[in-house]
């Protein structure tokens, strides 16, 4: 039992080594441990893809001083909503996945919000199409609020997951959406990002993952009012980017 348990926490350090928290003596445990375990080598490379297509030339900014508990109850408030809506399901799958959703939300929210400067043009008009995530990354932000983690529709067969909030950087405010590990757009297909209030849908705007993004998307629409206001936000796999109301499958939503 005391084995198992020490195999468990040893297993559990992948996040921490990747993102360089641990210790020195939880990495060299890690790093020993790493070449007998084929689920913490896959855990790992996994991570390490999401890390590779979201940390790219950033440079460090000081966040607020809640930001980084809003950002660990995005990504377990996903979490245990998977739990409750596919306990049959999972109880037949490995754990460690479940663990690895949670892992790679946290790490994607760690770096995106925590670990960067949030540089984030104004969305263009649908005409003009939505912007690639490296051309997306060029004006600083101060502040981020309202972080809202999104879910995938069926959890147990996607492994999709997605962040938005709001931007603040002292002269404009944002709306801005990210999603790791959407299936790539085909032809004119595109993802649309609808804000629900009130039963009421608004489209925020489209955006295309394509096979280069490794499944991440991005999307930034400027809010010109004070506040943005919506009860969920749901985002579907449209036919094309033309639409103002839901055409396609719905693929992520709120908690």
């Amino acid at each position: 039992m005391m084995n198992n348990k020490k195999q468990t926490s040893i297993c559990d350090l992948s996040l921490d080594v990747l993102s360089g928290v641990c210790t020195d003596e939880e990495r060299v445990a890690f790093e020993r441990h790493l070449p007998s375990c084929e689920a913490c080598q896959a855990d790992k490379d996994e991570l390490q893809l999401i890390w590779e297509a979201l940390y790219a030339d950033m440079e460090p900014i000081e966040p607020p001083m809640d930001l980084k508990q809003q950002v660990m109850d995005a990504a377990f408030a996903a979490d245990t909503a998977m739990a409750v809506q596919t306990v049959s399901t999972i109880s037949r799958r490995k754990p460690r996945r479940r663990w690895l959703f949670t892992a790679s939300a946290a790490l994607v929210l760690a770096l995106l919000i925590l670990g960067s400067a949030w540089n984030i043009t104004l969305y263009q008009k649908r005409a003009s199409g939505p912007l690639p995530i490296e051309q997306a990354l060029s004006v600083s932000a101060s502040q981020v609020s309202k972080v809202v983690s999104l879910q995938p529709q069926f959890p147990a067969e996607s492994q999709a997951f997605g962040i938005a909030c709001i931007i603040d950087n002292g002269k404009s405010k944002q709306f801005v959406v990210y999603v790791y590990g959407a299936p790539d757009t085909i032809g004119t297909q595109a993802y649309q990002v609808w804000l629900i209030k009130d039963g009421v849908r608004r489209s925020a705007g489209t955006f295309r993952v394509s096979d280069e993004g490794k499944g991440v998307g991005v999307l930034a629409m400027p809010i010109q009012s004070d506040t943005l206001s919506f009860d969920t936000i749901g985002i579907t796999l449209e036919p094309d980017d033309k639409g103002d109301q839901p055409r396609g499958e719905k693929i992520l939503g709120s908690v």
